[in-house]
């Protein structure tokens, strides 16, 4: 605002030069806030603000922009100006200006630019007598021909007095010949440029417009995907941060209502290839929109040349990819095509990304909206996205794995079996334990035919779920029964190959071992034959498996060979460190042995810098089941480093976590952690009161669904919400309501209501000690 108060104290006190002021930003950088701002201050100082923008009942009319800013003051002072300007000068503007006719012949001097532009101009010098006149021109990259050429001849031939000519554009759409002038008539000392660049991601000013209530990994979300652009930030919160490959939810209204006139320019063409893009995610490639757009080559082209005319669309590198401006302008096209439009378009995208062999979890993705799934070799599509996206995004590996598994989809045994073995453990990993449980079971009920390596991953999955529910005698139960048909499991799968890629083939038998293993790590006791055989099998694997040499190197130091230890421990540090996030996803445990290995090394800042990352990736993949855990042992690393205050943040976190997800043993790990925090540090302080959980007696998501219920949503709204399919959201009512003893939606409205009251959101911990 600086600038252009310097301005308006210029021409003020010079009382007569007219002045041009440039403002270059993307969409959503508040340039149209900065107008606002600079009208008020012009009106307090006593200038007349006209003030226009290219629309539709313009678009018709010469010089529509100039028409729309100056026509409420001409209508105004429609008697003096009359009274002071030229016949000729009268004739050409009652051409223009309903309020200029009168008392002007009806007939009008035929066109002629440079005398209509002479004309205006001089109006302009009349407006500007009494005070100084703020001419805003906003959308100038949206203007008609003919107001570009009037721009062009004022900055050019100035009009006399105190005259602000402000315009306010895109730079990425505006044409060629409209920046050189601009430029022009900065380079001539006429005009100022003011360039609205992107704030950095941990500017103040930015970070203020994250919603209060976001938890961290929505706020480091928003603020990466804004770019730094303030008006975007404030739109994605208002819209939702889904992932990129995901249904975006539908915006507000007045979010739409912002965006949708960026789709104004568009043709037939044109809108169809923005909606099958947006069907696709914010980024596609240019032969699968044109077949989801049922285009042919020359008019799928045409119309992507129309939205990277109107900057809906970008190019990505030199190939035929391209990515959409932002979130919201996606969200935008998706939203304003029309429901069946859309259910048809994924279903031709779910073709055409097999034809082409597109990406399993974008495929995925349609699959789950299409009008239905067409065969074995989709719904394998869906099953094979859920069990390579549960590490990384289990919300969506649970909705693929239901999709695969809706009744009558496929006959396929062993294809459902493995489809129920995803969904269990991506339950687990969104922290819905009881039910992950209750999935893992009923593939292990007796009589069930189920091949014995997807049996393997089946139980060492079940194994965890009693171990998150502080059930260690059950997962021992059930991983000694299982362990006699290992061998069977390895014959029915062993290739002929190295002993390493022979381990690398047998997933399901590894984890087993795996899982015995960091039971008896976990929960002490005595190694049994079946245990040590099963630490002997696992180092086989453990040279290429970060788990299997984190587990080994905690199995050493547990057992007191700390020169092992420590030679495991260094290997395990060194694969872990050199993987991507990415792949260590489905090894997150991984970092608790390790660590735990390094502080019994006595080396808690590599144990620190480890477990820093490991609790950033469980937030960031969502991995509910492990972060309290985690967190407990960065707690024990900072407290080894004397950093109490933050150790206890730990312990109140992960306490909070294991509150919310149900994990009984965690609450007692995390409640450790406290007492010896008080002990050592010589407080005697009682553990704060944790506010009881809002229905303690319903898992995460039925209490997530019955917020909603509260708020007066519709089966169909909480099942677009949460990404859910109808069906689904009535089986968790069904469970709501038994669980709560009532009968209606108004009576779990009701419990919500009087338990919100207890509910306190704790603020998530992002301070680094201090090194």
């Amino acid at each position: 605002m600086a600038h252009w108060q310097q301005l308006l104290d210029e021409l003020l006190a010079q009382g007569g030069s007219a002045r041009g002021l440039e403002i270059a930003g993307d969409a959503w950088s508040g340039k149209t806030r900065r107008l606002d701002g600079l009208a008020r201050r012009a009106a307090s100082s006593g200038w007349s603000v006209a003030r226009g923008r290219p629309g539709r009942l313009q678009d018709s009319a010469p010089f529509g922009l100039f028409l729309d800013a100056l026509d409420d003051l001409v209508t105004a002072r429609g008697g003096e100006l009359r009274a002071r300007l030229g016949d000729e000068e009268q004739e050409r503007l009652a051409a223009l200006f309903p309020s200029m006719s009168q008392g002007v012949p009806h007939d009008h001097p035929s066109c002629d630019l440079y005398r209509e532009c002479r004309a205006i101009r001089s109006l302009i010098h009349e407006l500007a007598s009494e005070g100084g006149l703020l001419l805003m021109l906003d959308d100038l990259h949206r203007a008609d021909a003919d107001s570009l050429d009037l721009l062009g001849y004022l900055l050019e031939r100035p009009p006399a007095g105190p005259v602000l000519i402000t315009v306010a554009h895109r730079p990425r759409q505006l044409d060629h010949r409209t920046h050189t002038l601009l430029a022009d008539a900065a380079a001539r000392g006429f005009a100022h440029r003011v360039e609205l660049a992107p704030y950095a991601l941990d500017d103040p000013e930015l970070t203020a417009l994250v919603p209060p209530g976001a938890d961290d990994r929505t706020r480091r979300t928003l603020l990466r995907r804004s770019g730094g652009n303030p008006g975007l930030l404030l739109a994605l919160a208002a819209t939702g941060t889904q992932a990129p490959s995901a249904v975006p939810a539908e915006p507000p209204a007045r979010v739409a209502a912002a965006a949708l006139g960026d789709f104004q320019g568009l043709g037939p063409s044109g809108r169809a290839m923005v909606g099958a893009a947006a069907v696709l995610g914010e980024a596609f490639d240019f032969a699968i929109a044109a077949a989801v757009a049922g285009l042919d080559e020359s008019a799928a082209r045409a119309g992507l040349d129309e939205a990277l005319a109107e900057d809906l669309v970008r190019p990505v590198g030199e190939g035929a990819d391209y990515c959409f401006r932002d979130a919201v302008v996606r969200a935008v096209a998706y939203h304003s095509a029309g429901r069946g439009w859309r259910s048809g378009a994924h279903a031709r995208a779910a073709a055409a990304l097999r034809c082409h062999q597109g990406p399993a979890e974008l495929r995925a993705q349609q699959l789950l909206h299409a009008v239905e799934v067409a065969d074995d070799e989709d719904v394998r599509a869906l099953v094979d996205a859920a069990e390579d996206a549960a590490p990384r995004d289990p919300d969506a590996a649970v909705r693929w794995a239901r999709h695969a598994l809706r009744p009558a989809v496929t006959a396929d045994v062993a294809l459902r079996a493995r489809a129920q073995s995803v969904l269990g453990r991506a339950l687990l990993h969104s922290g819905e334990f009881e039910e992950g449980a209750a999935v893992l079971q009923r593939l292990l009920a007796p009589g069930a035919d189920v091949p014995a390596a997807q049996r393997a991953e089946a139980v060492a999955s079940q194994a965890l779920a009693h171990r998150l529910m502080g059930r260690p005698e059950a997962a021992r139960h059930l991983l000694h029964a299982e362990f006699p048909s290992l061998t069977r499991c390895e014959g029915d799968c062993a290739p002929a190959a190295s002993d390493a890629e022979g381990a690398a083939a047998r997933p399901g038998c590894c984890a087993l071992r795996l899982a015995m293993t960091a039971l008896v790590l976990e929960a002490g006791g005595s190694w049994s034959g079946a245990d040590r055989a099963a630490l002997t099998a696992l180092g086989a694997a453990a040279p290429r498996d970060p788990s299997a040499l984190a587990a080994l190197a905690a199995t050493e130091a547990q057992f007191g060979r700390m020169s092992v230890a420590g030679e495991h421990a260094e290997q395990a540090a060194a694969l872990v460190d050199s993987l991507p996030d990415e792949t260590l996803a489905a090894h997150l445990e991984a970092f608790q042995w390790l660590a735990g290995t390094e502080l019994f090394l006595g080396l808690p800042r590599a144990a620190e810098t480890h477990l820093e990352r490991a609790v950033a990736l469980a937030r960031r993949f969502g991995q509910e089941h492990l972060a309290p855990r985690l967190l407990v042992g960065l707690g024990q690393a900072r407290l080894r480093l004397g950093y109490f205050p933050e150790a206890l943040t730990c312990a109140d976190e992960a306490e909070r976590i294991a509150r919310a997800t149900g994990a009984t043993p965690m609450l007692a790990l995390a409640a450790g952690l406290r007492e010896e925090l008080d002990l050592l540090h010589g407080v005697a302080r009682p553990a704060p009161q944790e506010p009881a959980p809002l229905l303690p007696e319903l898992s995460g998501r039925e209490r997530e669904i019955s917020v909603l219920v509260s708020q007066g949503h519709t089966n169909q709204r909480i099942a677009h919400t949460l990404e859910l399919s109808p069906k689904t959201v009535e089986t968790y009512l069904a469970r709501i309501f038994k669980k709560l003893g009532v009968c209606s939606r108004a009576e779990v409205a009701a419990m919500v209501g009087r338990a919100a009251h207890l509910v306190t959101q704790e603020p998530v911990p992002t301070a680094r000690p201090a090194a």
